[in-house]
């Protein structure tokens, strides 16, 4: 009997490549190979569950057709396991104004997060990936329920935000989402480990990026994409190949899960 009871997946890097144009989806980035794992997982025994800094409304297509029941997203803030929400965390008043002042007034482009909706004011130049549909609101109008914004930064933009309790998170090369600071993969994996009476030595995880790191310390044994990021690479406990070498696949069958 496999000793791993969950395999968590962070999405862009791991699961799916990197953007290549400004109009493909995420959904079109999964390589084969990786579906079929994650269906091999599951006959296994091991239930995948997808981790990753997106909000629900950026990964439903993937969940669904992946037919995945369980995720992390917005880096913890929202979680949900076996269709039952779990955790579902929002900014307080005070830290989300502070930020938005602070990125009006140094003319940084952002957009706010909430489960299912991405906005951007009216007057914002923010430009998404593929997977991001932005809606427009009026400038000013802070929206309700928001669990973090995502920075596309250039390269002269800090990533550091002078506002207490609040961080940006890279998740891509120049790309941050901002959040509280006690939001991380590795909280959303122990509001899943309490609730569903699971083990941490019971559970692997993939990743590429720095925001991988803290949910690679939760698990019991991680897994590093041969094409991530190599600060991830020089801790994880096993390289596998890149994202369309067949990672995912190979993996799964080096370590005997399927």
């Amino acid at each position: 009997m496999n000793q791993y009871k969950i395999a968590f997946f962070d999405i862009d890097g791991t699961l799916a490549g990197h953007k290549t144009s400004e109009d493909n989806t995420i959904l079109s980035r999964i390589p084969e190979s990786a579906k079929v794992a994650i269906k091999q997982l599951r006959r296994a025994g091991i239930e995948p569950v997808i981790a990753t800094g997106r909000n629900y409304g950026m990964i439903k297509d993937i969940l669904a057709d992946l037919d995945v029941d369980s995720f992390i997203a917005n880096n913890g803030r929202y979680v949900v396991f076996d269709h039952q929400t779990i955790a579902h965390d929002t900014f307080d008043e005070a830290h989300l104004t502070a930020v938005v002042n602070y990125f009006m007034d140094n003319q940084i482009e952002f957009c706010f997060e909430t489960v299912e909706k991405l906005y951007i004011y009216e007057s914002s130049h923010f430009i998404g990936d593929g997977s991001m549909e932005l809606e427009k609101i009026p400038d000013g109008i802070i929206p309700d329920n928001i669990i973090q914004l995502i920075v596309m930064n250039d390269d002269d933009v800090p990533e550091t935000i002078p506002v207490d309790g609040i961080k940006m998170l890279k998740v891509a090369r120049n790309v941050y989402d901002v959040t509280m600071n006690q939001s991380s993969k590795a909280i959303g994996i122990q509001e899943i480990l309490t609730s569903m009476d699971i083990k941490a030595e019971e559970t692997i995880a993939f990743g590429d990026e720095v925001n991988d790191l803290p949910m690679f310390d939760k698990v019991g044994f991680s897994v590093a994409m041969g094409d991530g990021n190599p600060d991830v690479l020089k801790v994880a406990d096993y390289v596998t190949t890149g994202v369309y070498d067949d990672g995912i696949l190979n993996a799964c069958k080096d370590l005997e899960l399927i």
